[in-house]
């Protein structure tokens, strides 16, 4: 039999609503955040996401922004592909506390995704968001946003749940913002994320126009 989500996945994956509401499950999860996904569900987001990344990325010294980084293990999917300009955006102390430990992004900074971005003035080479999308998490109206973290021509790289993928109509708000002169979507492409149970995803790829 397939595995059963249970414990904090299980909560998270109840979540409704902003951000913030997942703050504080995620400041209780840090610590054994990245054993209770990698060895209870075999959770592969990461990874995939920092392949197609690597794979649409022509120069390794972008300077990249990891959107709702956690622990850091998209940035040490990054890392291991050769990106070293790293910085990490969070809405958890906790996770925060967790990513600066891998010792491997420059500037770690606190940030709710579904307000205005305080990023210092800067804009990145490219962002990658994985996880940061959904229940308690960031929605589709936060995008345009998203997308203004990077400079103009920047890649943009998400891993989005398949389940408000679909009930959010991701695609829908893809092309508007395209219509928009927003961004430019490159790929969208499906693919599961635990290896442990059926969890559809989508690796998402554009650039802001």
């Amino acid at each position: 039999m397939a595995k059963e989500l249970e414990g904090f996945v299980a909560r998270l994956t109840a979540l409704g609503g902003g951000s913030g509401d997942s703050q504080a499950l995620y400041d209780d999860w840090a610590a054994t955040y990245e054993d209770n996904l990698q060895q209870d569900y075999g959770y592969i987001a990461p990874r995939i996401a920092a392949e197609a990344f690597a794979a649409h990325a022509g120069d390794k010294n972008l300077a990249i922004l990891d959107l709702g980084c956690g622990t850091g293990l998209v940035g040490q999917a990054l890392a291991a592909h050769g990106f070293t300009q790293l910085d990490g955006l969070d809405i958890s102390p906790g996770m925060l506390a967790e990513a600066e430990a891998k010792g491997i992004y420059a500037r770690l900074l606190r940030g709710d995704m579904t307000k205005a971005l305080d990023l210092d003035g800067r804009r990145y080479d490219g962002a990658i968001g994985v996880g940061c999308f959904g229940g308690g998490h960031v929605g589709p109206e936060h995008l345009a946003e998203i997308i203004s973290s990077v400079r103009p021509g920047g890649l943009l790289v998400f891993y989005i749940n398949g389940i408000p993928y679909d009930e959010d109509d991701y695609p829908a708000h893809f092309r508007s913002l395209e219509a928009e002169g927003v961004w430019r979507l490159e790929t969208t492409v499906q693919s599961n994320y635990m290896q442990a149970l059926e969890r559809p995803g989508w690796v998402v790829v554009g650039y802001r126009s």
